[in-house]
């Protein structure tokens, strides 16, 4: 696996904050302005100046596990096309499924992210997340303002033309012209989600304006911007499921407006609303279930490789991972260890349907920070876009992946 980092002379506080802070200005001039988040009250580092020693056949299988996770996603979408009774089985919300399953000209997602967990045991997909992905401007801006300093080759090097070739499938799939904007919104106070949109929106090759998600004006009849342009083609970071709890001024739920726009086609989202479907984690334990039914001898091998038994119920495991269906950023999960708690958040995600997911403890790494080293558990995050594999995403936090896991970048060897 990847080697420990070491340092070569004693750790000192002052010197390493010095050279941190010169890094994190050279990211926030380039988009990167996330590298240290405030939450429980004090600034926590983000973003380490460590550059991880991948090996090249890691990295390649990663790249060649994500194409085919994201084969059998593709797959497992059109299966429940097919029966569409399945998506009871989902967790999402039934004022959703209509929209859900509305006959598409799209892939059923354009911007796609993986997360693997890598060990001396093998390569296994513990999630997917392919409704509004996050941890590309990280893998692309910051990945490579950190190998520059480092002086070692930038392996995400081709994410830019990855996004850009996804963009012109886009406009193909969605018949944007030439004289349509493309609208692209997120929550204008969240800063990562903006400059991820941001960054999105700077390799779109045709007319695109960024709308705060709080002035988009939900009418009767359409969605306008703040000055009464008609929204036809929006890109939103922002969760779909979240839309529904939309209230206007005087408290109408407006988010239950929208989406009866989306249903009649007064506007396009991208991602597309299929990719809320394919976000339910209940989808892994679809696939377990399904895997001997649906998919041919390849893709049975690939999920025996790659995938971990996943349930709807608990069943005989004893070591497993409790998530719900449609938790965010490690919120609401249950990790157990032959039966003893390993970790928990009971914060968030409660009232949700649950899976159970056969426990793979992650690798130990140890990485640069504030403190000295830290030694953590490595995540690998791998970003999928218009169906191809487009650059890995490292981070290193506890046992439950959160948002206050530290982005580090990689190089190959």
């Amino acid at each position: 696996m990847l080697p420990h980092y070491s340092l070569t002379q004693p750790f000192d506080p002052e010197r390493y904050l010095q050279r941190w802070l010169e890094v994190e200005r050279k990211a926030a001039a380039n988009g990167f302005t996330w590298a240290t988040l405030y939450e429980n009250y004090e600034d926590n580092q983000y973003m380490s100046d460590s550059l991880l020693a991948v090996p090249s056949s890691l990295a390649r299988e990663v790249e060649n596990a994500s194409r085919a996770v994201n084969d059998i996603f593709k797959k497992t979408y059109e299966q429940i096309r097919k029966d569409r009774s399945l998506i009871h089985r989902l967790g999402i919300s039934v004022f959703l499924w209509d929209l859900l399953l509305k006959e598409e000209k799209t892939a059923f997602s354009y911007f796609c992210r993986y997360d693997f967990i890598a060990s001396a045991n093998g390569l296994k997909v513990i999630e997917g997340n392919t409704d509004t992905p996050v941890g590309l401007v990280e893998s692309a801006i910051a990945q490579d303002i950190l190998c520059k300093e480092h002086g070692h080759l930038n392996p995400n090097a081709g994410m830019d033309a990855k996004i850009r070739n996804a963009w012109t499938q886009i406009i193909k799939d969605y018949g944007i012209s030439s004289t349509d904007t493309l609208y692209f919104t997120s929550a204008d106070w969240h800063d990562e989600d903006k400059q991820t949109v941001q960054y999105l929106m700077n390799l779109y090759p045709q007319q695109a304006k960024y709308v705060p998600l709080e002035e988009i004006i939900v009418g009767t009849d359409d969605v306008q911007t703040p000055d009464g342009k008609k929204i036809d083609f929006l890109y939103r970071l922002y969760p779909l499921e979240y839309f529904l709890e939309e209230k206007g001024g005087t408290g109408e739920l407006i988010g239950e407006q929208f989406i009866v726009h989306l249903m009649n086609d007064k506007l396009k989202v991208i991602n597309p609303p299929s990719a809320l479907l394919m976000q339910s984690k209940a989808i892994l334990s679809l696939i377990w279930e399904k895997k001997d039914e649906w998919y041919t001898r390849m893709e049975r091998d690939a999920i025996e490789k790659y995938f971990l038994p996943t349930y709807d119920s608990l069943g005989n495991l004893t070591s497993y991972v409790k998530k719900p269906v449609l938790g965010r950023e490690g919120g609401g999960i249950q990790i157990v260890s032959k039966g003893a708690v390993v970790d928990e958040d009971v914060d968030y995600y409660q009232d949700q349907a649950t899976i159970y997911q056969q426990y793979f403890p992650m690798p130990d790494q140890t990485i640069d920070t504030w403190d000295g080293p830290y030694t953590g558990k490595l995540l690998i995050g791998s970003h999928v876009i218009n169906g191809e594999p487009s650059g890995l995403f490292f981070r290193v936090g506890g046992p439950i992946t959160g948002n206050l896991s530290m982005f580090v970048a990689y190089t190959t060897r």
